[in-house]
């Protein structure tokens, strides 16, 4: 039987639709399994933002923290007076204030670098977000425009049309696919511009925050500038008093030059007990040996008793030695605060030009603040100092480390020590340098800089 022209283009109208069927069909099946990536993408993203965010509040406590220590710092320089030795008070709680107000700075602008590394990552991923967004707007008018010019029978006349119960069943269940990869498509593009606007809000957020952020660096800068202009006025005041100054750099000077003394005595002492106690191991070792035993016990008897009640061996001296020398730069630091109101080495005096060279640092603390030793060893002295107040010695083979001006002391001479191992408490209003610890770190009779050693 012979077809008829309509019937001909009727059946070749229906075999198109069903191919577009199945094209579209397996177009949708591609375009889904595309879209995971861009799920893991955005799953990335907030897992980044969120550290981001993390790191934020971490910086922000500091910024709170060193904001309190300026605001301590203001309240003790408003109650001076204009005495001499409390217009020196003010000069130095001013440094101390400064060295803090500095520190704020750096942080607030390390707070700036983590928001904009923020507004940084947000910005690529909205880029991201809209070159998404516009492809599936693509994919989809593609759908529609390809849909539209190959098939322009509506659903119930293409099942109408069908020559079996067995094909409509096919073409119905390939109009749902299509239908629902429709759906799926809306849905995504509704899914992605909501995204994309809370993102932008993120953006905004974020740009608001970074503007906050720079305006406080300003204000901060501005406090900065009043403060050394404070500080500089009290410089002029106590040059009035240039005796007494002079006198106050020259008893620095000595007080420098007693530590050296001091600290080079107490090596030179402990080498010597040191040398005494492996002379004694040594002949303890030669009577153990000696053939008649009324003589070997009168040997061994004679060399029993130690130099001193607590001895560490040069093997152990030789651990803390080589694990001193391997952490420069990761040393913890001996008390919470990062905050040095007086570095090591030759210092200017900003009074009258006089330099003098400084053993360790200073460090800003809170009053009475414990203070723990930085690496493993063991306390071979403990000193009162004038200038440094109550200072232990701590030895680390070839290496010391000094902790001064403290308030309590919890340690005794020969005590070992752990790395973290509290030593004492830090100076109070009290105490000969006030709220604050000397740290000095010297290998043999050299004094090295301690921030080179500890942690950035």
């Amino acid at each position: 039987m012979i077809s008829s022209p309509t019937s001909y283009c009727l059946q070749k109208s229906r075999l198109g639709l069903i191919s577009l069927a199945f094209r579209v069909f397996f177009f949708c099946l591609v375009a889904l399994a595309v879209l995971s990536p861009n799920e893991l993408s955005a799953q990335t993203y907030q897992e980044r933002r969120d550290a981001i965010l993390n790191k934020q509040n971490e910086t922000r406590s500091e910024i709170e923290e060193l904001s309190s220590r300026i605001r301590e710092f203001e309240q003790q320089i408003n109650a001076t007076e204009s005495e001499y030795s409390k217009v020196f008070q003010q000069y130095e709680q001013l440094n101390k204030m400064i060295a803090l107000q500095d520190n704020k700075i750096k942080s607030l602008e390390g707070e700036q670098d983590q928001i904009e590394e923020e507004i940084n990552l947000i910005q690529d991923q909205i880029q991201l977000r809209e070159k998404e967004l516009q492809q599936s707007l693509d994919n989809y008018r593609e759908i529609m425009r390809y849909t539209y010019m190959n098939g322009r029978l509506n659903s119930i006349e293409l099942l109408a049309t069908s020559e079996s119960m067995n094909q409509m069943i096919r073409r119905a269940y390939y109009l749902n696919k299509l239908e629902d990869f429709k759906r799926t498509k809306r849905d995504e593009i509704v899914a992605k511009q909501q995204e994309l606007s809370g993102m932008q809000v993120d953006l905004e957020s974020s740009l608001e925050k970074n503007s906050l952020v720079i305006d406080e660096i300003e204000q901060e800068k501005k406090k900065l500038d009043s403060q050394r202009n404070l500080q500089l006025r009290s410089a002029e005041r106590l040059k009035a008093e240039s005796t007494t100054l002079l006198d106050e750099l020259k008893q620095v000077q000595a007080q420098k030059e007693n530590l050296e003394t001091e600290f080079s005595s107490l090596i030179a002492e402990e080498d010597r007990i040191r040398e005494l106690e492996n002379e004694r191991l040594r002949r303890l070792e030669e009577a153990r040996t000696i053939a008649d035993a009324a003589r070997r016990a009168e040997e061994v008897a004679k060399y029993s008793t130690p130099t001193r009640a607590s001895y560490v061996s040069d093997e152990t001296l030789k651990a803390y030695e080589q694990n001193f020398s391997v952490s420069k730069g990761q040393l913890p630091w001996p008390v919470s605060s990062t905050t040095v109101s007086k570095k090591f080495g030759i210092t200017r005096n900003p009074l009258y030009g006089t330099r003098t060279e400084h053993p360790g640092i200073n460090i800003v603390t809170r009053a009475g603040e414990e203070v723990r030793v930085v690496s493993d060893g063991y306390v071979f002295a403990i000193q009162p100092l004038p200038g440094y107040g109550n200072v232990v010695f701590v030895k680390h083979g070839s290496y010391y480390t000094v902790y001064g001006n403290l308030s309590e002391i919890y340690v005794n001479s020969s005590t070992i020590l752990r790395a973290g191992s509290p030593v004492g408490r830090a100076g109070t209003v009290e105490s000969e340098m006030g709220e604050s610890i000397f740290f000095a770190v010297r290998k043999n009779n050299t004094n090295l800089n301690p921030e080179e050693w500890l942690t950035k």
